[in-house]
């Protein structure tokens, strides 16, 4: 009986392993372009505060395979570049540049996207998640906190 699942479990293991392949052989994602400004957790704060728009704060690092889908996808999606523009304050923190900011937020996983408005987290997202998702979960949040 074991002898006619192992070939089926190694082609299980090795078809779900493609992914993470061809991600190292890509390397890691480019900064999406709407983290341009390069703002620090606190010049994007007080940024926030004269602005009155929360954070949008992705915790990200090169080493994580969702997080380079993430960049690759939802964060450069137009909807999510011009939704992120218009109502935040995105701030880009890299695993090995920033570990004393992120080590402020509550960050249990690899990617998290976080909503955050004065000091406090309003949402969060884990993993790559869709450009519609986030749009659509985030917008939700904002029209509960005016």
């Amino acid at each position: 009986m074991f002898k006619s699942i192992t070939p089926f479990l190694i082609i299980v293991v090795l078809v779900m392993m493609v992914p993470r392949v061809i991600g190292l052989i890509r390397g890691p994602a480019e900064t999406p372009g709407i983290f341009d400004q390069h703002y620090t957790l606190t010049q994007a704060n007080d940024i926030a505060q004269e602005s009155g728009k929360p954070m949008l704060v992705l915790v990200t690092a090169d080493w994580c395979g969702p997080c380079q889908t993430l960049k690759r996808s939802a964060m450069v999606d137009p909807a999510v570049v011009a939704w992120a523009s218009e109502h935040t304050v995105p701030v880009y923190l890299e695993h090995g540049a920033n570990p004393d900011e992120i080590s402020s937020l509550p960050v249990s996983a690899f990617p998290t996207t976080f909503l955050i408005q004065d000091g406090k987290v309003l949402a969060s997202l884990q993993g790559a998640v869709g450009a519609k998702t986030m749009v659509d979960q985030f917008d939700a949040v904002l029209a509960q906190h005016p």
